[in-house]
C-alpha cells in the first residue's frame, strides 16, 4: 500500500477529502498511525529484531573514543539499545555488561572503577550512555551500539511523490489508514467510530502474532542462566 493508497483509504474511511481533511493534519495522523504500528512491533518481535524497510544503513552506530571522557550521547532515534561494544588500543573488540547505578549501592559515581583503563561495563541514563572505568586512551570509530530505531515517517515530499510504502509486513498496511480515520472519527464523533477500533483490535492481534512468530526456523532451547554480580564495595 503505497502512501498515495493510505491517503485516500483515510478519505474512504472518514468521508473526506483534501479540502476538509487537510494535507498537514493528514500527515501527522498518517505518521502517528505508522509509530504505533512500530511501537506494536518492537514489543514482540523477539529474536529477530524489527528495521523499517525504508531505512538504507543498518541500526549500527560507531563513534570515537575519547581518553577520559565518560559519557556519550545517543541520538534520539536509538529507541532500544541491543548491546554495545568497545575496541581496545590492539583492535580487539569486547562486550560491554550492562549495569545500574543500583549495582554500586554504597559508593560515589565518581569512585566507581575510579582510575580508567579499558571500559567493561555501560549505563544508560537519560540520552547518554556511561563507559565505566572511563577510557584511557583516544580511538576513532571504536564505540559501537547495535540500536532499535523507530519507524521511517512518512516527509510531505514524499506524499507528493506518492509511492513509498510502509517499512513493515505488507499484510498489516491496512492499519495506517484505520488508525488515521479512527482519530479523526474521535475527533469528529463519527459514527463508526466503534467499527474502526474493532477492525484496529482484528488486524493487531494478527501482526503482534505474526511478528512473535516470525522466527521459527531458530530452534528453542532451555538455559540456566546465572546471575553473579562481582561488586563488593562494603567494608
Amino acid at each position: 500500500m503505497t502512501i498515495t493508497d493510505i491517503v485516500n483509504k483515510t478519505y474512504f474511511y472518514t468521508t473526506t477529502n483534501s479540502t476538509t481533511f487537510s494535507a498537514a493534519n493528514m500527515l501527522l495522523a498518517i505518521n502517528n498511525a505508522y509509530e504505533r504500528v512500530a511501537s506494536l512491533i518492537m514489543q514482540c518481535d523477539g529474536r529477530w529484531e524489527w528495521d523499517d524497510a525504508n531505512n538504507t544503513d543498518f541500526p549500527i552506530a560507531t563513534t570515537t573514543i575519547t581518553s577520559a571522557q565518560q559519557d556519550y550521547s545517543l541520538a534520539v532515534t536509538h529507541l532500544k539499545i541491543i548491546r554495545i561494544e568497545v575496541k581496545d588500543s590492539n583492535g580487539i573488540w569486547t562486550q560491554l555488561s550492562p549495569l545500574d547505578q543500583s549495582d554500586y549501592a554504597g559508593q560515589a559515581q565518581a569512585e566507581f572503577l575510579k582510575g580508567g583503563g579499558i571500559p567493561v561495563y555501560y549505563d544508560l541514563v537519560g540520552s547518554s550512555v556511561f563507559l565505566y572505568p572511563s577510557p584511557n586512551y583516544t580511538q576513532a570509530a571504536s564505540l559501537k551500539i547495535f540500536f532499535q530505531r523507530g519507524a521511517a515517517v512518512y516527509t510531505s515530499a514524499e506524499v507528493t511523490t506518492g509511492t513509498k510504502v510502509p517499512g513493515f509486513n505488507s499484510l498489516y498496511h491496512e492499519l495506517i489508514p484505520l488508525h488515521a480515520s479512527h482519530d479523526y472519527a474521535i475527533a469528529k464523533g463519527s459514527a463508526n467510530v466503534n467499527q474502526l477500533a474493532e477492525q484496529i483490535r482484528i488486524r493487531e492481534e494478527a501482526l503482534m502474532e505474526d511478528y512473535r512468530d516470525r522466527n521459527k526456523n531458530e530452534r528453542l532451547t532451555l538455559k540456566v542462566r546465572y546471575n553473579v554480580k562481582y561488586f563488593c564495595f562494603r567494608g
